[in-house]
């Protein structure tokens, strides 16, 4: 219990780090520091995203598959690939070029991804057949879009192809492949655990049939957005809102059917599927509409990030990691509740700051979402840090005692 308890505490310390990081590249930028558009995005989608797919679909995947926990030893150096790919992109790409040092970077990312992709696979093809299961293949099929991302900007940074539609594709296969599957896969248990509903049995059937589409849909359309045919990349896109709705559709409807629990966690979650499912639909419309695809990426992506991603994964770990810390019901369910106060308020600011940097005023929406985002980290840790030191605070009440003072006896 330790070991897991120190585990799932250094990495949540991580992704907050680099979450931290993002926020203070965004702040910087604002002011007028030359910070490249490149180091304003990865700290989030590698460093803070990238760890946290890696470390909870490796979890998710072993409770799933009902495999025995892995050693932390072989996570722990997927997760150290990955920070080390991020800084060597990041110092390279800092002078706005692409050059030995980001190649290395880049194929460090990938390695640590390849290997995930092995120890998932084995999990998977040593399971006991459990129903949960069907949703493991997602995060195979997740990384190997990001590694497919990674190849796409290598080739863009090189000068092969056209630099502007292999970032489009880049960014796409990145987004709606990497992020988007690992999100679909994860709601269909994590929704209904965090809002105390049953397991939507429609969701786990369609899981399968979801993948097919999804991966077929997003496949043409980064073939499509590489080779500069943003017109059929944008209908091909279309398919994969349709494959993710036909996982929401019923997760939700059974969620909200079941007289679920709004806490933090499940208003995070939902909202950040909601906006995900928006902001994909909204990206396929206006790029077939004749927006370039790289111009689509900026005005929608802050929304992305903050509102999406980023609230998503805050609000997954402000339910996990008590839990993972350990420590005794009674300890996560105060760890929880420090971690509920004020919850409202960061909710409607990441999601207000949403709606306003897709408005087009981004940066006072980018402020309130990091605003609320980086709240929400603090209100995690004091959630997973102040139960554990004093869990004498709570009372252990026993079925016989009552809350009724003990009369005192004369003497």
């Amino acid at each position: 219990m330790s070991s897991r308890a120190n585990w799932h505490t250094l990495m949540f310390c991580v992704i907050g780090l680099w979450v931290v990081i993002g926020v203070g590249l965004i702040c910087a930028h604002g002011l007028g520091a030359p910070v490249a558009w490149w180091d304003l995005i990865h700290p989030f989608t590698i460093g803070a995203l990238t760890t946290a797919i890696i470390v909870y679909s490796t979890h998710f995947t072993e409770a799933l598959t009902r495999a025995a926990t892995a050693s932390y030893r072989a996570v722990a150096v997927r997760i150290g690939l990955v920070q080390v790919g991020l800084i060597l992109l990041l110092f390279d790409r800092a002078g706005y070029d692409w050059g030995v040092i980001s190649d290395v970077g880049a194929t460090v990312v990938m390695a640590a991804l390849a290997l995930h992709i092995v120890a998932i696979y084995q999990a998977l093809r040593g399971s006991l057949a459990n129903h949960f299961a069907s949703t493991v293949p997602f995060y195979i099929a997740a990384s190997g879009f990001m590694m497919l991302a990674i190849v796409f900007a290598i080739l863009a940074g090189h000068g092969v192809g056209t630099y502007s539609a292999l970032i489009a594709a880049h960014q796409r296969t990145a987004v709606w492949g990497f992020a988007w599957l690992t999100v679909t896969a994860t709601v269909i248990t994590i929704l209904p655990t965090v809002t105390g509903t049953k397991i939507s049995a429609v969701a786990k059937t369609r899981a399968t049939r979801s993948l097919v589409i999804h991966c077929v849909a997003l496949g043409v359309s980064a073939g499509a957005f590489a080779s500069g045919h943003p017109l059929i990349a944008a209908v091909a896109q279309l398919g994969v809102v349709a494959a993710a709705v036909m996982i929401f559709i019923p997760v939700v409807d059974n969620v909200l059917g079941g007289s679920p629990a709004w806490t933090s966690p499940s208003a995070s979650i939902t909202a950040g599927m909601f906006w995900l499912t928006a902001l994909c639909a909204a990206d396929a419309a206006v790029v077939a509409a004749g927006t370039h695809p790289r111009a689509s990426t900026v005005v929608l992506l802050p929304a992305f990030l903050g509102a999406g991603l980023l609230q998503m994964v805050v609000g997954v770990l402000t339910f996990v990691t008590p839990t993972l810390r350990g420590g005794g019901p009674l300890v996560v369910k105060r760890g929880r509740r420090i971690a509920g106060y004020g919850w409202p308020a960061r909710v409607t600011l990441i999601n207000v700051g949403a709606l306003l940097s897709v408005a087009g005023a981004v940066e006072p929406g980018v402020m309130m979402m990091a605003v609320g985002l980086v709240t929400g980290v603090l209100a995690t840790v004091l959630s997973a840090f102040l139960p554990a030191r004093r869990p004498t605070d709570v009372r252990v009440i026993s079925p016989t005692s009552t809350l009724t003072p003990t009369p005192r006896t004369k003497r």
